[in-house]
């Protein structure tokens, strides 16, 4: 039978390195699969363009330099092609500009569309996994991916937040699913951490910046005046407990591994003690 791990936390938690130990651990066990944020995933679209199948042709027509690398990344989802635009070597911002538009994040189709992709994704991914006997490990796409989405862009509440994710972790419930948590103990000071790693070649916050803007300009934003490095903190801490407050609900194992002091080799001998245990 296949199972499923979901890394969560804050940025700076530590998601990616963890993510990657437990693949290099449970790799040498068994088939194990790693999807990070905007890969081509298998239950997500973060950083992919859902091109209707009706239009396609006419983005290829208008691209032929790039037609081979798009095609081989894209896959055919229902009536959609999925293009994890992120991962083609293009450098060209005005490609870029065009798979933004047809991305299904930040509210640009409504949130009808976007629970039908995604928990029709969810579900085909749980029925072809739940008999193979492999390992799925996923970095921050259930709880970060889908809480940014429904509380920044479509402003719900806790309640209705909890309502979807329940829906959501039920389409994998035969993969036996667990949630690794790996916690903060400030918010305030990990942000700070992990803005100052987060830089370019000549050390400017390109990472603090980005997430401010993309924090300040949503509804959620707008809605509670959020506004610089203070209002990026406290979106994170408003994300955080409404997290902290679902995983308590969720019918799945979950592990909420502390790390309050950095120390991320007790990290990781604390995700492998959780890893002996179930695998």
């Amino acid at each position: 039978m296949g199972q499923l791990i979901l890394v969560e936390g804050i940025p700076g938690s530590g998601k990616t390195t963890t993510s990657e130990k437990i693949y290099n651990k449970l790799s040498i066990q068994k088939k194990t699969n790693l999807y990070m944020e905007g890969d081509g995933h298998p239950a997500d679209l973060a950083w992919c363009a859902c091109i209707p199948l009706n239009q396609l042709d006419e983005i290829i027509n208008n691209n032929k330099t790039y037609e081979l690398r798009i095609r081989e990344h894209m896959y055919i989802e229902q009536d959609y092609a999925i293009v994890p635009y992120t991962k083609i070597p293009i450098e060209n911002p005005e490609f870029y500009h065009l798979m933004e538009n047809f991305e299904v994040y930040n509210n640009r189709v409504g949130f009808d569309i976007f629970k039908e992709l995604h928990v029709g994704k969810w579900n085909r991914f749980g029925e072809k996994q739940k008999n193979l006997n492999e390992v799925t490990i996923f970095e921050c796409a259930f709880l970060q991916n889908h809480i940014n989405e429904l509380l920044l862009y479509h402003c719900m509440d806790e309640r209705q937040i909890e309502k979807y994710l329940l829906e959501l972790i039920h389409t994998v419930k035969d993969l036996n699913p667990i949630l690794i948590y790996l916690n903060q103990k400030s918010v305030v000071e990990t942000i700070e951490r992990v803005s100052n790693v987060r830089v370019d070649e000549i050390g400017d916050k390109v990472w603090m910046k980005m997430v401010i803007d993309y924090v300040e300009n949503s509804p959620y934003g707008k809605k509670h005046t959020l506004k610089g490095f203070e209002g990026m903190v406290k979106y994170f801490e408003d994300r955080k407990q409404i997290e902290l407050n679902i995983m308590n609900k969720l019918p799945i194992k979950v592990y909420i591994v502390d790390n309050k002091e950095y120390d991320w080799e007790k990290v990781w001998t604390q995700v492998q003690s959780i890893l002996d245990n179930i695998i």
